[in-house]
C-alpha cells in the first residue's frame, strides 16, 4: 500500500491535499444516482443530477479511505475491487488491463467527509447501513469522469419538472450568493503529482439527513 499526498495552496482555513491509496485493493462499498437534493445542497458543477456515483473503501484498523467516483465511465461497470497506480490508472479487479475512463479529475479536501456521508446516506445499491450506527472516521478523495448531460429529466426515475425547478433554485441561489458572504463554492488550483487542475472546494453545511 502506498499513500499519495499533494499539498498546495490553502484555501484561507486549511491546506487541500490528496490522500490517495495506490497499489491497494478498494472494496466496493456502495453505488447510487446524483440526486436533486445533494445538487441543491453542494452545487457540484462537475457532475449532474441523476449522474451515477460509486463508492470504494480500504478499512485500515478501523480508519477508512473512500474514493468515490462520479460520471459515466468503465468504473461504474467495476463490481470488484478497484486499484489505482502511479500514473493515476484505474484497474477492476484482478485485471492487468486499466480501464479507459475520459476526462479524469481528483478532488480533495480535509473537510469532505460530510459531502462524503450524504453520499453513503444517499446509497441505494445496497445501503450502507453500518455508517451509521457507530461514528467512525477517514478520509475522501473523490474522482470525476467526463460529465454527460442526461438525455431526458426522468431517465433515472426524477421527472423532468423537478430538475427544471431545481435548476430555477439555483438560479436563485447563485443571485443571493452575491448578497451574501457565505458563498457555496470557491475556485482553487492544486496539484497531483505533475497535474495541474481546477478543483472545487465545497462549502459544507448540515447534513441531509438527521441523526
Amino acid at each position: 500500500m502506498a499513500f499519495q499526498q499533494s499539498l498546495t495552496v490553502a484555501d484561507g482555513s486549511m491546506q487541500l491535499y490528496c490522500p490517495l491509496v495506490t497499489y491497494t485493493h478498494l472494496e466496493l462499498l456502495c453505488d447510487g444516482v446524483y440526486n436533486a437534493d445533494l445538487y441543491l445542497k453542494y452545487k457540484d458543477r462537475l457532475t449532474s443530477v441523476n449522474a451515477p456515483y460509486k463508492i470504494f473503501y480500504y478499512d485500515q484498523d478501523g480508519y477508512y479511505f473512500f474514493l468515490v467516483s462520479f460520471n459515466d465511465s468503465p468504473v461504474q461497470s467495476c463490481n470488484a475491487t478497484i486499484q489505482l497506480d502511479d500514473e493515476l490508472d484505474f484497474f477492476c479487479g484482478v485485471s492487468k488491463s486499466p480501464l479507459i475512463v475520459s476526462g479524469t479529475q481528483f478532488f480533495c479536501h480535509k473537510e469532505l467527509m460530510t459531502y462524503v456521508d450524504d453520499l453513503l446516506y444517499e446509497c441505494t445499491k445496497p445501503i450502507a447501513l453500518r455508517f451509521f450506527n457507530v461514528e467512525w472516521k477517514g478520509e475522501a478523495t473523490i474522482h470525476y469522469a467526463a460529465k454527460t448531460e442526461s438525455k431526458s429529466g426522468s431517465s433515472r426515475g426524477i421527472p423532468g419538472l423537478e430538475i427544471w425547478l431545481a435548476c430555477l433554485v439555483c438560479v436563485f441561489l447563485q443571485r443571493l450568493k452575491l448578497l451574501s458572504s457565505n458563498i457555496f463554492e470557491i475556485q482553487v488550483n492544486y496539484q497531483f503529482a505533475s497535474l495541474k487542475q481546477n478543483a472545487l472546494v465545497l462549502d459544507v453545511r448540515a447534513a441531509l439527513h438527521s441523526s
